[in-house]
């Protein structure tokens, strides 16, 4: 009889929200069983209120080899029956080798995390997120029609968040312009934002910016001809999370706020450069994507950015009217 399960998915913050699916899957699959987690720290607020963890572990910060090895002792010590690692990347899987369990199951991609894997899937490029956690699970037998879910409290806090901004639920466009520091060409032209902005609200929609980066986000709205309402650098995750999760639309690049979207179940139309759609979107996002000669390219920075260049203000205006008859 498997009592105890351990998951272990360690990030980012969009395939956090979007392993939701995993997660019920392994919990439909052992029902009796108690299901923990392993995570970091940085993702309590999206994972704490999930019903199907009896406990979540999280990884000590910093870099502290006694504290992790301490760590991996207490971990030792739960038992585990069974460990699935649905990070799949080296780290994670020499994690899964030094905890223990009597059955460890879980992705890889080099070839030294197979090792640590008694049954182990090889991670496909070909598949988007939800796809790709479909395929794993049918490598291992197990059948799923899960969907995702967010499990985020409904605090009085999060609403008075809306109220104090005039912000009701359905009544507001949000646009995420930035991406993680490090991936410049993520990030569509600032003046196309503007201009697409200027555009939406002349039309009577309240645009909402959102995102960390207020300085960058400022760039844009200085080439505006209205005002929207700048909510840069004043949400926390969960913030975060309740304000999507409210909106009518969510126009972002390859970053979070595209699976946020996704699992809240709002529409969600995600700009893409440099990395692959077809890889990296959820099949409920709609995409816009150039397929220039050079991208899918990976390059975190580049001088010419053609493949956002081709992205035109039309191309996202057509695709909202497409969804949403504005």
């Amino acid at each position: 009889m498997v009592r105890k399960v351990l998951i272990i998915k360690t990030g980012a913050l969009g395939d956090i929200i979007l392993s939701s699916l995993s997660f019920k899957t392994i919990k439909k699959f052992f029902p009796e069983s108690t299901i923990y987690l392993l995570t970091k720290g940085d993702f309590k607020s999206v994972v704490k209120n999930c019903p199907i963890f009896e406990k979540i572990f999280y990884l000590p910060a910093g870099r502290n080899f006694f504290k992790f090895l301490e760590f991996i002792w207490k971990l030792r010590k739960e038992r585990f029956d069974i460990i699935f690692d649905l990070q799949g990347n080296l780290k994670t899987n020499f994690y899964s080798f030094l905890i223990g369990a009597k059955e460890r199951i879980g992705l890889y991609r080099k070839k030294a995390g197979k090792i640590f894997l008694p049954k182990a899937v090889k991670k496909r490029d070909d598949l988007n997120p939800v796809e790709h956690q479909r395929y794993f699970f049918k490598k291992i037998g197990i059948e799923t029609e899960e969907n995702l879910e967010l499990w985020i409290e409904e605090k009085e806090e999060y609403r008075n968040f809306l109220k104090k901004y005039k912000l009701e639920k359905g009544n507001y466009i949000l646009i995420h312009p930035v991406a993680s520091p490090e991936w410049e060409t993520k990030r569509w032209l600032p003046e196309r934002f503007a201009e697409f902005a200027d555009i939406l609200i002349e039309k009577g929609e309240k645009v909402v910016f959102i995102g960390k980066g207020r300085e960058e986000i400022e760039e844009i709205i200085k080439k505006m001809k209205n005002k929207p309402l700048n909510l840069s650098d004043e949400t926390n995750i969960s913030q975060l999370i309740f304000i999507i999760k409210n909106s009518k639309v969510v126009i972002t690049t390859d970053s979070a706020p595209l699976h946020i979207g996704a699992a809240s179940g709002v529409k969600t139309i995600g700009i893409f450069g440099p990395t692959d759609p077809k890889r990296h979107c959820p099949p409920e996002v709609i995409y816009i994507y150039k397929k220039v000669e050079c991208s899918p390219c990976y390059k975190k920075k580049c001088d010419k950015m053609i493949c956002m260049k081709e992205i035109k203000v039309k191309d996202i205006l057509e695709k909202i009217y497409e969804r949403n008859k504005l």
